[in-house]
């Protein structure tokens, strides 16, 4: 015969003990989640300073950048974004994989309006090369249209 299970009793030791560990629970995710967007921010702005010392670390504040902790469910890494500005935005992380790498894209506006196109910068003359590529267009990046509408592989903008 199945048992039917009844949750403990209002007031009583266990039900106590259940609440204190989710409110527990909930404090030190908030706590980790709060760590990671710190140490997301530091992680893009050291990055930013070492490897990007002539270009980035010279409009881009160190206090510039946003933190976002990780996404566990969807194996989502800590990450920050800053807004240098002219619609474009920066993203940083370190991948998962063995190597810890930091992964830094600029996402660029397109050309249409309706997206931004990600460029992941591998060093300052990766970009370098795509600043010269964006300047005809005020730093926009340019597609092809077809009759039904644009066709530039862009993230929708939000």
């Amino acid at each position: 015969m199945t048992e039917t299970l009844t949750p403990p009793a209002t007031g009583s030791p266990l039900a106590l003990l259940f609440d204190i560990a989710a409110t527990t629970a909930q404090r030190t995710n908030g706590l980790v989640q709060d760590e990671e967007r710190k140490v997301a921010e530091t992680a893009a702005a050291d990055h930013i300073h070492t490897a990007y010392p002539e270009t980035l670390s010279q409009v881009v504040d160190h206090d510039a950048w946003i933190g976002f902790p990780a996404l566990r469910d969807n194996r989502v890494q800590p990450g920050a974004a800053a807004y240098p500005g002219d619609g474009l935005w920066l993203h940083h992380t370190i991948t998962a994989d063995a190597d810890h790498q930091d992964a830094l894209t600029l996402l660029v506006p397109c050309t249409c309006g309706h997206g931004y196109v990600p460029s992941l910068l591998l060093d300052e003359t990766d970009l370098l090369e795509l600043l010269q590529e964006l300047r005809p267009t005020s730093g926009r990046a340019v597609h092809s249209c077809d009759a039904v509408g644009p066709d530039c592989a862009s993230v929708p903008a939000a």
